[in-house]
């Protein structure tokens, strides 16, 4: 799963990431009243506020939704708590999102998530995980409107086995695309479930960083720097991962 991550960018940044595909496949590109506003999370937890990109109307949108799907039949907001990522595997299947997938398709724009290595319980290790191509990454979502939040929209992340480059570390990873695959996720009419292949997806690069990860309280640009041998002898080991 994926249960924390960070956006370090701007809205240049995504049209300058996405505007080719977007111009291919003959849709326009709209930021929502964002123009070059930056975003600085680099401890994004479930029930945060983060930009989204959909489609509305043949053009693609971004919004602030809130990490983690309500679904429109639930009348407890806590339940997106609960809701933050979707198997790939099961997406088509769950009644809490399989009625999105054809028309609720979305895509979190992201620097990259932290995912942790559970070998020794009693000591987690927190990595970094970003594109090993250095772009910024898009990971694949279902959004919703949720009557409990007041007709908020929130969302949820979708998540697949991990292969050679994440499952030393951990067994699940984010669905993330290619800017042209992100489009497609976004505008296809029928949902292209094939892009959840890992050799469809971009490879992934991870770095060992600090436990102060590990709580939500800690939010600055020294998180996703690497470890140092005195960091991890000052840093008691922590387990607040929510």
């Amino acid at each position: 799963m994926c249960g924390r991550f960070v956006g370090s960018y701007n809205t240049a940044d995504v049209v300058a990431e996405l505007s080719k595909a977007v111009a291919s496949a003959h849709l326009s590109m709209e930021m929502d009243g964002l123009p070059e506003e930056s975003f600085e999370n680099f401890n994004t937890a479930p029930t945060h506020h983060v930009p989204v990109l959909r489609l509305v109307d043949g053009r693609i949108v971004m919004e602030e939704m809130q990490w983690g799907l309500v679904p429109a039949w639930s009348k407890d907001p806590g339940v997106g708590s609960k809701m933050i990522n979707a198997r790939s595997e099961t997406v088509t299947e769950k009644p809490s999102f399989r009625g999105l997938v054809q028309k609720h398709r979305c895509i979190v724009p992201m620097t990259g998530f932290y995912e942790w290595d559970r070998t020794d319980p009693k000591h987690k290790i927190p990595y970094f995980v970003t594109r090993q191509d250095g772009h910024l990454m898009l990971a694949a979502g279902l959004w919703t409107s949720s009557p409990a939040l007041a007709g908020q929209h929130t969302f949820t992340m979708i998540t697949r086995e991990s292969i050679e480059d994440l499952s030393h570390i951990h067994n699940r990873c984010l669905v993330e695309f290619n800017a042209e695959d992100a489009v497609d996720w976004l505008a296809e009419p029928v949902a292209p479930l094939e892009l959840f292949d890992p050799v469809n997806q971009p490879r992934l690069s991870t770095l060992r960083v600090s436990t102060r990860v590990n709580s939500v309280m800690n939010n600055d640009p020294s998180l996703v720097d690497a470890e140092t041998s005195e960091m991890a002898a000052e840093e008691p080991a922590q387990d607040t991962l929510f």
